[in-house]
């Protein structure tokens, strides 16, 4: 009778010690997987940190006396003055571009490299060069490309429509014949006279060919300037 109380301390223990040898276990484990965890969050954090440095002119665009000037202070900024107008031109860029592949009006390098020349010799001709001429305009190279393209798509589009007659041309030599410098042949009078009668035409149906692209556009602002 005296050994039952002994018996029964004996199996109510064993389980314990079991139990605290499994939390021992598992805490062990749990340390060494931290462990192993702690350098990737460390090389994760110098990551982080290491790029907002590299790419600080993301958020940030520059310092005075310590307090920042960052880059969306300076988006707001640029929307006040000019957000309606800039909105206007992406709009009209994208309709253009959208009606060109309605059209199958396909522009390529060569044609864009051939205007681009013709741009560089025209200002080789100023005394300037494409370079300069661009840094005043505080354009790249490759916007001026997509400019060109935008200006070719609308002329594949509007020139089928221009017609001009001698009489057009006649009427212009007439008066503006003392425009002309002395000793121009007839000829390159009436070649000048075509080019600017064309490029007037053309002006002005492009300008009806954009309201009307415009007119029957569906465009939904989500920001009004």
């Amino acid at each position: 009778m005296a050994t039952k109380p002994k018996t029964a301390r004996k199996v109510t223990q064993k389980p314990m010690l079991s139990s605290q040898l499994n939390n021992l276990k598992f805490n062990k484990q749990a340390l060494l997987k931290n462990r192993k965890t702690l350098p990737f969050l460390v090389i994760i954090i110098i990551l982080i940190i290491t790029l907002l440095y590299v790419f600080k002119g993301v958020f940030v665009v520059a310092l005075v006396n310590g307090e920042p000037i960052t880059r969306l202070s300076v988006v707001r900024e640029l929307e006040k003055q000019s957000g309606k107008s800039t909105l206007d031109n992406l709009i009209t860029k994208k309709l253009i571009l959208q009606e060109a592949r309605k059209r199958n009006v396909a522009v390529t390098k060569t044609e864009i490299d051939s205007e681009l020349k013709k741009i560089e010799e025209n200002l080789k001709s100023q005394g300037t060069t494409l370079d300069q001429a661009l840094q005043l305009q505080g354009m790249t190279k490759v916007q001026l490309n997509d400019e060109i393209k935008i200006q070719l798509s609308i002329q594949r589009m509007v020139e089928g429509n221009i017609k001009l007659s001698d009489k057009e041309v006649q009427e212009f030599l007439t008066t503006n014949k003392d425009q002309f410098p002395e000793g121009t042949t007839e000829e390159a009078m009436k070649k000048e006279a075509t080019d600017q009668i064309k490029s007037q035409k053309l002006q002005e149906k492009t300008q009806a060919f954009l309201a009307d692209l415009k007119k029957k556009a569906k465009v939904l602002n989500f920001v009004n300037y």
